[in-house]
């Protein structure tokens, strides 16, 4: 077991016994994730804020019922998925992503800073992914931030989602097929320029 699996293993266990500074820093750890989830399936920033606060309330106040604290992060996405599928259901929320409402979508993990000279081209890369990732259904949508962006595991996704990871893992392959498809144009664009 690596040092930080035991670090957070000791803080979630602080945490559910009520120590306060111990789920702040689990909030730390997270919070991030969870709104760039969430932002990618209800695409308004103040609603995915709102909806990201709204997750680690209900994990403080539900954390004494957390049965096994290595399943933490899928139990946090999963408290984060019934929110949004509960917005979705309300209707108070519109809940269309556009490919033109993209400017202020979180970077994408792993992308390294782009020096000046690739500025444009990194802008329009970015906003091409997230357009293609706006078109895919949200069943999609979801299994996909939360596999490539967040890195979660297909067990876990299946966990958060309440589905069982052959669904998962056909949604990724559906999912990775639409946006090859739709990202395409782009790359042969790229591609041509090289």
């Amino acid at each position: 077991m690596t040092r930080d699996r035991t670090e957070l293993e000791e803080l979630i266990a602080q945490a559910c016994a009520g120590d306060v500074g111990a789920f702040e820093a689990l909030y730390h750890q997270h919070q991030a994730g969870v709104y760039s989830f969430v932002h990618s399936q209800v695409r308004a920033a103040e609603l995915a804020a709102d909806l990201t606060q709204q997750t680690f309330v209900r994990a403080w106040e539900s954390l004494p019922r957390l049965r096994r604290q290595g399943a933490f992060r899928g139990w946090l996405y999963r408290i984060a998925a019934n929110l949004v599928r509960d917005e979705m259901k309300s209707g108070r929320a519109r809940l269309e992503v556009l490919a033109s409402d993209v400017g202020d979508d979180p970077a994408l993990p792993g992308a390294s800073a782009p020096g000046p000279e690739d500025a444009v081209v990194s802008e329009e890369a970015r906003r091409a992914v997230w357009a293609a990732l706006g078109e895919l259904p949200p069943e999609q949508r979801a299994v996909v931030v939360m596999h490539h962006m967040e890195d979660l595991p297909v067990n876990e996704i299946a966990a958060a989602l309440s589905v069982r990871p052959g669904t998962v893992m056909s949604r990724l392959a559906r999912a990775r097929e639409a946006l090859r498809k739709r990202l395409a144009p782009f790359v042969e664009d790229s591609d041509a320029e090289m």
